[in-house]
């Protein structure tokens, strides 16, 4: 039987044999550096929650169910089939789901959600190298990056990276409008905000007239037939 004392009993036994820290595991997760202990030493909170459990799971590559406790198990059927059919292989835990935004300037970040992009872990491997629990896509606006992301493309992008770190695509708010671009760092206070589409110039612009929201990691494009 799974209680959740033994839960934590695993979940420490693995952070060791994994040579982590309660603080590293902690700050991983986006939790304060003292959560994990509080967690296995003291019980508190009673039971991680879902999205922490997903992420610690990823971080020391074990499986779910091992800190799921028998209450949780028998009471939310968390294993069940996320559809019904036989089409799709996996449950709900199996997925990863990519919230997807459109620019809205109404809204906080400009930003509303649209819809969900489901992938299995697996898929989502092989179709992004980013960590999953900080991937969303937004919907690119407009010709600018054309022919690389043409308009109404589903860009896929990190949101945890909101700094500049090398050379690419990044989700930016430039101006109090956000957008998809290209950067390229001149010096260490200056950037070259570019457009992939040749008709439209290179900006300069200082490094506090940008906020980074993310770098792109891939792009869904449409064409229509």
């Amino acid at each position: 039987m799974a209680n959740f004392e033994l839960v934590r009993q695993k979940l420490d036994s693995y952070i060791i044999k994994k040579g982590y820290t309660y603080r590293e595991i902690s700050l991983k997760i986006g939790r304060k550096d003292s959560y994990i202990q509080q967690y296995i030493k003291y019980g508190f909170p009673k039971r991680l929650s879902e999205i922490d459990r997903k992420k610690i799971c990823l971080i020391l590559n074990i499986g779910e169910r091992e800190l799921i406790d028998d209450e949780l198990l028998s009471s939310s059927a968390p294993y069940a089939p996320m559809f019904e059919t036989d089409d799709i292989i996996g449950s709900s835990e199996d997925f990863i789901n990519i919230d997807i935004y459109c620019p809205k300037k109404d809204q906080e970040y400009y930003q509303t959600l649209v819809g969900r992009l489901g992938l299995n872990y697996k898929e989502f491997n092989t179709f992004c190298n980013s960590n999953p629990f900080y991937t969303k896509a937004v919907r690119h606006d407009g010709d600018s990056m054309s022919p690389t992301i043409e308009n109404s493309a589903l860009v896929i992008y990190d949101s945890s990276i909101t700094s500049f770190s090398v050379d690419g695509i990044y989700l930016i708010k430039y101006h109090d409008t956000i957008e998809v671009k290209r950067i390229q760092k001149i010096s260490s206070t200056t950037y070259q905000i570019i457009s992939d589409n040749k008709k439209y110039k290179k900006i300069l612009a200082n490094s506090d007239e940008i906020e980074f929201l993310g770098r792109a990691t891939g792009f869904l494009n449409y064409n229509s037939l």
